[in-house]
């Protein structure tokens, strides 16, 4: 069914330190070591892993000092999301869970990071993954976080494909959505506010808000 080494569920102060996957966190054979449940308090400290996973969420989460491969963060929940001096090599930095309304209610926080997205294949880069229509009642109303703030982050996206723009901050959530005219059954809750600091480039392009400016039109982004 999966290829879950690492399976929490219904726990608290889930840590793991120090710890390394034997075969090749990037070989896209696998979906990825871990896959969490209802969890509260996880952390990695200073682990090489093919991905961080919160399945059917996630309160309170932390990665540092880690390396994480092919499969990157996948996470739902609430709380703080606190991701630092960690090298993430997923498709997005953060991507939120389709599956579950793409919600995380609070915070993330990113410092002294290096983003290579999708491991340097050539793609359009997104630090903030997702998807999320408002046609289908989760059962809950689906949030993304209120604030987030990147300080120190440096993408490598140096291997783009022609006529790239450049990272954006979110993807593109709903390409149906853009303009007045598309409702949402179950409006999403987007995000407030991103905090900007020493976001670098390896391609020289800068970051982007999102394919997708009706969407995300009134998130205020502050630079430093």
């Amino acid at each position: 069914m999966g290829s879950y080494d690492l399976s929490p569920n219904r726990a608290l102060n889930v840590s793991f330190i120090n710890c390394s996957q034997f075969n090749d966190i990037n070989d896209r054979t696998y979906w990825g070591i871990l896959g969490s449940n209802f969890c509260k308090n996880m952390l990695y400290d200073n682990c090489t892993f093919s991905r961080f996973d919160a399945h059917m969420g996630v309160a309170n989460a932390t990665i540092r000092n880690s390396t994480l491969g092919h499969m990157g963060i996948n996470a739902i929940g609430s709380g703080t999301l606190l991701v630092e001096n960690s090298t993430i090599r997923g498709g997005t930095l953060v991507n939120l869970r389709s599956d579950y309304g793409s919600t995380w209610q609070g915070e993330f926080i990113i410092r002294n990071c290096t983003f290579v997205p999708s491991g340097g294949r050539p793609t359009t880069a997104s630090l903030i993954g997702g998807s999320y229509s408002g046609q289908h009642d989760f059962g809950y109303v689906a949030y993304m976080p209120e604030k987030i703030i990147i300080e120190n982050l440096k993408i490598d996206d140096s291997n783009h494909p022609e006529n790239y723009q450049g990272p954006a901050i979110f993807a593109n959530f709903n390409p149906q959505m853009t303009d007045e005219s598309y409702k949402e059954q179950f409006p999403y809750v987007i995000t407030k506010e991103v905090v900007l600091k020493n976001v670098t480039t390896a391609s020289g392009k800068p970051l982007r808000v999102s394919d997708n400016g009706f969407m995300f039109r009134n998130v205020n982004v502050v630079r430093e």
